[in-house]
């Protein structure tokens, strides 16, 4: 299973457009929910599977093109 590190999404997703908090907000929101809290990593440690990664992604291009 390849797996990404979360401070690489948070950068993509900036990238994008989105303001680093909103970002970060909803990239938490997704893993909390995923992942559960408890489980959860420091940003620059964590890592998500490659699909987990994508569907993070794919959420936030959804949301841009209804900019």
């Amino acid at each position: 299973m390849i797996m990404k590190k979360t401070i690489d999404l948070l950068n993509e997703v900036m990238d994008m457009g989105f303001d680093r908090e909103y970002a970060l907000s909803g990239i938490d929101a997704s893993l909390d929910e995923v992942l559960g809290f408890e489980n959860r990593k420091p940003l620059m440690d964590e890592t998500i599977s490659d699909e987990l990664y994508n569907d993070i992604l794919s959420g936030f291009e959804c949301e841009k093109e209804f900019e």
